[in-house]
């Protein structure tokens, strides 16, 4: 029995892990989305071609594939991290 409270341990140090690289994907999106907004603002519109390029091609279907394969360990982001998911649509 001795063995339980480690391995409890364990699974959630995995499921914090898989958290925080949920989080930090997000936060790529999140500062992807503000650089294309700010580089079409400043009529930079290579610079904003460059933003919304990484986050079709790159972010969004990376932390899709992160939810896919991993997120179920993670469950309880799975609700907020659907809506990125969705985000996919309107680019």
């Amino acid at each position: 029995m001795a063995w339980v409270m480690p391995v409890i341990t364990g699974v959630v140090m995995v499921m914090e892990a898989i958290t925080f690289i949920q989080f930090i994907e997000e936060e790529a999106i999140q500062s992807a989305g503000l650089g294309a907004f700010l580089a079409i603002r400043s009529r930079d519109y290579h610079s904003a071609w460059l933003a919304i390029n990484l986050l079709e091609n790159e972010l969004v279907p990376h932390l899709e594939a992160v939810n896919e394969k991993l997120g179920w360990i993670a469950i309880y982001s799975q609700g907020a991290l659907h809506f990125f998911g969705a985000v996919q649509i309107f680019l």
